[in-house]
């Protein structure tokens, strides 16, 4: 029981719409009733206000007052309770009050309006009061709004700090569960791109007839392959248990899309998520709603036990449209925010051609494909997390721990003093991969500058080769970053990139018999090169019968190696056509070499200038005569190149003596007559 002493006005309220006449709560304080003047009210009828959602105010109005302070409220009894502070007890007269709930929901209701009056005692009769617009509980309000504000911050932090520990957790297992060959569930979630929405092309296919997990129908047409399944058809050569899962639909934003896939966890291990092109355009809401939006959809993935990674919305076809481009960097954000992995897809789709576009947004069957292949570079070897980082004069072992390759059963490392690979296994001894028949290696990397040329190294004991290098998978590939880079003044009738060549015996080097090197020997037509920034897989495969030693993969920049190499380069006998070779130095044995301006054989050396449109100037200097040819090529005029003699220092030097010669002998004639 309370020792406190209290002087209460106490009075029923009906809380209704039919009351509202100020009540008169027919008593008198004292401003000497210092922290003793205390108001009841008992709530007729509470178990319809829902009081547990509730807090009770008191606003109280004088000719010198105005206050507002919050009044305890009994909940299960439904009783209000209020006593005077002792600033407000102070102003006598007549005051005017009312009694507010406000609910948790923002919802408030004015219960009843009452008056009470406060006699100033003989004590305080020469006080001065002070108009005063008062608030006893505003600094409450301040202090337990900070609090609050504190809680919910520290509470923000530890979930998204819950959050990000889970994305750690799952995306690590995920890519174990990969590398380890279990069963791996890869989710493509996403709009119409992930969907893969094409209603243009001649091979398109009809709506997917399987519906959303709430049983929304897909309605539109899909291209004759989607990202998703070339995703999953790439992993498969080298994870046999990799499934992939298309949770796309068309038109969807993130609002939309929470919806149609929720109540049903997939089982993925991990999900890619690609949205924002329908959000950009989304009138009715904005890059906050986006943000808000992706977070529920992010954190539903990972408390299903699935990592996550992000893919930035892809290039458009029309390449004016930069609406888009605020979403992706919103994605990009959210990434870090969550510390998952990010994918910029509009570098990834750069340099992609028009044909692979089914209208102004989304791709045919070919778009999709360059799509899913690229992203296999994700999942293999290191890995999105720790991909290898390469650039010119940069290059991959044979050594999983560092270059994280992945290869088949019928591969093999090995060491030995004579490889010439740097004794990171042994002392003293190289490390090589051998690829016996049907070997077949996987390198994934990061390019870090465009026109990245790359080559295997490698040595082919037997003297024979028949060695298959594809890129992406064979994917159709992306065009040159730079056209003058390639001695072309138009990028659309230069020769795209290989996606795959074939190696033969013929590309040996001649002097060693046994080694494949970027020269003359292998000419434009064979050299491969990844033509923009970004991720690629390379796969090595050995088709002959023999074994070929793999000592790695090394890169070049193209233009400088196809170009820009001053070297001679020794080709030994040849009886090729010149037209075949790049452009560059040579030294060579003519064995009736096509296009040649002399017949025969004989030991020359060979100038090879390239200008745009493929034309090309040679300078050819026959070591056994000394006669000297400068010869012009243009192809959008003949087939042939047009050879004329040209006069050495040597050959001046000789005619310069026989004219010296035939002067001796006119003067000569002279002195006879």
């Amino acid at each position: 029981m309370s020792d406190n002493v209290f002087k209460d006005l106490e009075t029923p309220l009906d809380v209704s719409a039919h009351n509202i006449g100020s009540l008169d709560l027919r008593g008198t304080y004292s401003t000497q009733d210092i922290g003793t003047a205390r108001m009841i009210f008992k709530l007729v009828n509470h178990d319809d206000l829902k009081l547990d959602l509730v807090e009770a105010y008191i606003f109280l109005s004088s000719e010198t007052l105005k206050s507002e302070a919050r009044a305890e409220l009994d909940k299960e009894n439904g009783q209000i309770t209020y006593i005077l502070s002792d600033e407000e007890i102070k102003h006598a007269g007549s005051v005017y009050a009312e009694l507010y709930l406000r609910y948790i929901d923002g919802q408030a209701l004015s219960v009843h309006k009452f008056h009470f009056k406060i006699e100033r005692a003989l004590i305080d009769q020469d006080l001065e009061i002070v108009d005063l617009v008062y608030s006893d509980t505003f600094k409450n309000v301040i202090e337990q709004h900070q609090k609050n504000f504190e809680e919910i911050e520290a509470e923000m932090y530890a979930q998204l700090a819950k959050y990000r520990n889970l994305q750690l957790e799952l995306i690590s297992r995920g890519f174990e569960k990969l590398r380890k060959g279990e069963q791996t569930k890869i989710l493509a979630y996403g709009d119409s791109l992930t969907y893969g929405y094409d209603i243009y092309s001649a091979d398109k296919r009809p709506a997917d007839t399987k519906p959303t997990s709430n049983g929304t129908k897909h309605t539109r047409e899909r291209a004759s392959v989607t990202y998703p399944e070339a995703l999953e058809l790439a992993l498969k050569q080298v994870y046999s248990n990799v499934s992939t899962q298309n949770w796309g639909y068309s038109g969807d934003t993130v609002t939309s899309s929470f919806a149609k896939w929720d109540g049903t966890n997939p089982g993925a291990d991990i999900t890619l998520f690609m949205l924002g092109h329908n959000d950009s355009k989304n009138a009715q809401e904005s890059i906050s709603d986006f943000i808000s939006g992706y977070k529920k959809i992010i954190e539903r993935a990972l408390s299903w036990g699935s990592g996550v990674i992000f893919l930035t919305p892809p290039k458009q076809k029309n390449a004016v449209d930069f609406t888009v481009d605020v979403y992706s960097q919103a994605v990009i954000q959210l990434a870090k925010e969550y510390q998952a992995p990010v994918v910029d897809m509009a570098e990834l789709t750069e340099g992609i051609p028009a044909s692979f576009y089914s209208d102004s947004v989304h791709f045919n069957g070919r778009g999709y494909d360059f799509i899913g292949k690229k992203l296999a570079a994700l999942f293999l070897n290191k890995t999105i997390l720790n991909i290898s980082k390469v650039k010119a004069h940069d290059a991959l072992n044979v050594v999983k721990e560092t270059s994280g390759i992945q290869f088949n059963e019928n591969c093999t490392m090995s060491v030995s003093e004579y490889f010439p690979t740097e004794d990171a296994t042994e002392t003293g001894k190289g490390v090589a991969l051998v690829l016996k028949n049907g070997g077949k290696v996987y390198f994934s990397f990061y390019a870090e500058e465009a026109n990245l040329l790359y080559l295997p190294s490698l040595y082919a004991g037997s003297k024979t080769l028949n060695l298959k290098v594809e890129m992406n998978f064979s994917a159709e590939t992306a065009n040159n970053a730079i056209s003058y880079s390639f001695g072309t003044t138009s990028a659309r009738i230069m020769n795209k990139p290989l996606k795959s060549v074939t190696y033969t015996t013929a590309d040996l080097n001649w002097y060693s018999s046994a080694a494949l090197f970027i020269d003359g020997r292998i000419n434009a037509s064979k050299l491969m090169y990844a033509p923009r920034r970004g991720y690629y897989t390379v796969s090595i495969e050995n088709l002959d019968t023999y074994a070929v030693n793999l000592f790695g993969l090394e890169f070049r920049n193209a233009h400088a190696a196809i170009f820009g190499n001053n070297a001679l380069y020794t080709l030994g006998s040849f009886a090729g056509d010149i037209l075949t070779l790049a452009a560059g130095n040579y030294e060579l044995y003519s064995d009736n070499a096509v296009n040649m301006p002399f017949a025969g054989k004989a030991l020359a050396t060979l100038e090879i200038y390239v200008g745009g449109s493929n034309r090309k100037l040679f300078r050819v200097t026959n070591l056994s005569t000394r006669i000297s040819y400068e010869g012009t090529y243009n192809p959008t005029s003949s087939s042939q190149v047009f050879w004329r003699e040209s006069i050495t220092n040597i050959g001046f030097s000789a005619l310069q003596e026989q004219i010296y010669m035939l002067q001796d002998k006119i003067e000569g004639l002279e002195g006879l007559k």
